[in-house]
């Protein structure tokens, strides 16, 4: 019977081996995260070392969390001792640089291997820090929280127990609401009779739901809009009056609305001043078509836009008001129609034609319905839009986003006759780029190539490019000038050639 003591002892000592583990994915949920989730040049970060225990584990767990630039180079460092309480031992560490850019965090747990663990493979994890420019805030908008998701400053549907843990990573969580087109617990038979009252009343509603002092982050507010003089019109517009006055009193909390439709020019005075994130509905893979019979999304997407929001200066907060206005995108209610392409090309259109909108917002509900019968196949499809969504934050808004916009490319006459060609290069991303190079063309030939070092991403276009000059030799005559983007180290290319038709005297 000796072999049964020793099997005994063998699973004794296995069932109580100490473990430590720590994991940056999924970043919503893992061990290794930052708060705020982008950090600007010059401002504090807080790096969290949150590590999982299994077994008998010490009072205190060694860690080594480390910066590295982006060129490989290590910046800071930290020692920390993580205090175990229950299945976690914990640490955080303050760090801040004046150089933005995209660095790499890495943690190594128990580097001295000062404890004896069952798996020393699980002892590592990194994870990617873009500490952007100055006056330069973004939003990613997510309707529900994604299991995948890295870039979400916020989410507008926040489930139980989620609101501690998705803050303390930099996403604000807000409660769910509706707001007055879509409330349905009214006197319908005196709204027709007296609306006037029954509208001061959804007012009146509204102000005390959004100003309770209940502890929350803010409110997402769906189903805001319809068509004008119709009474949802005129129900958001009560509900919006309400949100106004409750703001005044409880001005920390954060309001995100949902539109649906086009935006009328009676509501949007509205949401200029009660909104913080106005989130323009635009779903053009399931309800543009199968509503609307729309077949040009792209005009579909400028019609959500356009003229108010641009009038209206409510692309970001200006001349006092809250708003940032940001387009919304589905990514659930029709995944099996997404084509991982289209969706990038949409993106690129939408940074392209408003590239002063700051984020985007993504639709993550409604997988299931619709039409669609939820298969193997239909969550693999699914999970990879989530993914492509959330890269797509990542690459055309956070990263360097080089750009030759339309009209960026002018001739420059000179005192003595002579022509300089003149392009602008813009970076309308979140950080600095690494040197541009750029061709210049006359006729199809080429006449010469320029770099810029960088190309900065300032607050605006008074900040955020550089001028490349190439001097020309022309006859008199029409001509076709061309300049494009031959490399741009590290960064996303938006649009890289611009023409320019010009006769020269």
């Amino acid at each position: 019977m000796a072999w049964l003591a020793a099997v005994a002892l063998i699973l004794t000592g296995a069932a109580g081996a100490a473990n430590v583990s720590i994991t940056s994915t999924p970043y919503l949920a893992g061990g290794l995260f930052t708060n705020p989730l982008l950090p600007q040049e010059g401002g504090d970060v807080t790096i969290t070392v949150r590590a999982s225990c299994a077994g008998k584990v010490p009072a205190t767990v060694a860690a080594a969390v480390s910066i590295v630039n982006p060129a490989g180079q290590v910046v800071a460092q930290a020692a920390l001792d993580l205090r175990t309480a229950e299945n976690t031992a914990e640490a955080a560490w303050t760090w801040s640089t004046d150089a933005n850019g995209l660095y790499t965090v890495r943690v190594e747990l128990d580097p001295d291997n000062a404890i004896a663990e069952e798996n020393e493979d699980d002892n590592a994890a990194a994870l990617t820090l873009p500490v952007t420019v100055e006056g330069r805030a973004m939003h990613f908008v997510w309707y529900r929280e994604a299991p995948v998701t890295r870039w979400a400053t916020c989410v507008t549907s926040t489930g139980k127990g989620a609101h501690e843990r998705l803050a303390e990573r930099g996403v604000l969580p807000l409660n769910w609401e509706y707001g007055g087109s879509s409330w349905s617990y009214y006197d319908k038979k005196k709204a027709k009779t007296h609306p006037e009252e029954v509208l001061a009343e959804f007012e009146e509603l509204f102000y005390e739901k959004f100003r309770s002092d209940a502890d929350v982050y803010g409110f997402g507010i769906d189903e805001c809009g319809g068509y004008t003089d119709t009474w949802s019109y005129q129900a958001s517009i009560a509900s919006m009056k309400g949100l106004i006055r409750a703001r005044e009193e409880k001005p920390g909390r954060v309001y995100a609305v949902w539109h649906g439709g086009g935006l009328r020019p009676g509501l949007a005075p509205y949401y200029r001043r009660a909104v913080d994130l106005l989130l323009l509905e635009t779903y053009i893979w399931r309800a543009l078509p199968d509503a609307l019979g729309a077949e040009d999304v792209y005009q579909a997407i400028v019609d959500r836009v356009e003229p108010f929001v641009r009038a209206g200066d409510m692309f970001q907060p200006a001349y006092g008001n809250h708003c940032y206005t940001l387009i919304a995108l589905d990514t659930s209610e029709r995944p099996d129609r997404i084509d991982l392409g289209e969706q990038e090309q949409v993106v690129r259109f939408i940074r392209r034609r408003f590239p002063e909108m700051r984020g985007i917002a993504w639709y993550t509900g409604g997988y299931g319905g619709y039409g669609l019968e939820r298969t193997e196949e239909t969550d693999r499809r699914h999970e990879a839009v989530l993914r492509s969504a959330d890269r797509l934050c990542f690459e055309y808004f956070v990263k360097p986003c080089v750009t030759l916009m339309r009209q960026s490319l002018w001739l420059d006459p000179s005192e003595d006759g002579s022509n300089v060609l003149t392009v602008a290069v813009s970076n309308i991303g979140g950080i600095d780029s690494g040197e541009v190079v750029v061709e210049f063309l006359v006729n199809g030939v080429s006449v010469g190539v320029q770099k810029a070092p960088a190309v900065p991403a300032g607050r605006s276009r008074s900040e955020n490019r550089v001028f490349l000059k190439q001097p020309i030799d022309v006859q008199p005559g029409p001509h076709t000038f061309k300049a494009h983007i031959l490399s741009a180290d590290g960064a996303t290319v938006l649009d890289s050639a611009v023409t320019l038709e010009r006769f020269v005297p």
